[in-house]
């Protein structure tokens, strides 16, 4: 019986790649997961929020994983200390990325801001 590991994990970009500098992507075996905007509540989008990677659980079918919202003070833009406001913290639920917006008119989000 042949027994593969397929447990969602954890990829981080090449650091020279600016792009996704600071974000991390999550696999389950050969699929990619992505945070998709129906599984957030109302008033947050897929680009505010940051994840914390050490808390990535399996589902059965993607993963779950904690993020907080990130807040932004509107006073300090365009220039700021970089420092960002945490409004709380969520379970943000994963989907493989073949699956995105088989539930509606969606954004998703493979590359996440880590913490």
């Amino acid at each position: 019986m042949l027994s593969l590991p397929v447990g969602p994990r954890i990829t981080r970009p090449d650091s020279r790649i600016d792009a996704v500098r600071g974000s991390v992507a999550v696999e389950r075996g050969p699929l990619v997961l992505c945070s998709e905007s129906v599984d957030l509540p109302d008033d947050l989008t897929v680009n505010e929020f940051q994840i914390d990677a050490a808390t990535l659980t399996d589902d059965g079918v993607g993963a779950v994983i904690k993020g907080s919202r990130i807040g932004h003070n509107a006073a300090a833009w365009p220039y700021h200390d970089g420092g960002h406001l945490i409004e709380g913290t969520l379970d943000v639920p994963l989907v493989p990325y073949h699956s995105w917006a088989n539930r509606g008119p969606a954004t998703m989000r493979v590359w996440l801001p880590e913490a």
